[in-house]
């Protein structure tokens, strides 16, 4: 039986059609009681079972939020591993949301939640990850389409 704990760095999979994807959780809110936890979700899916840790986090990848607990608590999520984050590792600032107000998107700073309105992404802005929370359909159906943040429009 797996543990319902969950540690930053653990690696956990998900079943896709696709093949198994990976994530790794790299931010657990401590005081916030409507707060998700930060993942780090690895593009490529596997076809085995077992994992080399070391080549699961050597993927590109994007950061979300996601509700971890409730995913392992339901075992939508299988816990895999875990693999220290670097100490130099903070999470992201800057993530980026279409704009639902019109053309363009919105980068939001997640600190302090101040959203600058662009036009136009520069490359730098398109790497940045998608603000708010998705769930494990979400993820999957990304992950099985070949979404990549690059060509997110």
């Amino acid at each position: 039986m797996q543990s319902k704990e969950i540690n930053l760095g653990d690696i956990f999979s998900l079943e896709t059609n696709k093949g198994t994807a990976c994530f790794q959780c790299v931010e657990i809110p401590f005081d916030v009681k409507n707060e998700v936890e930060l993942i780090k979700v690895f593009y490529k899916l596997f076809d085995q079972k077992l994992f080399d840790l070391d080549a699961v986090t050597q993927n590109d990848f994007f950061f979300t939020r996601f509700p971890l607990k409730a995913a392992l608590r339901r075992k939508f999520v299988k816990k895999i591993g875990n693999m220290t984050l670097p100490e130099d590792f903070a999470s992201p600032s800057f993530f980026r949301t279409e704009n639902p107000f019109g053309k363009g998107w919105h980068i939001v700073n997640s600190k302090t939640l101040f959203r600058e309105t662009v036009t136009e992404l520069t490359e730098d802005q398109k790497k940045l990850s998608p603000w708010g929370i998705m769930n494990d359909t979400l993820i999957i159906e990304r992950l099985e389409a070949g979404w990549r943040l690059e060509n997110w429009k």
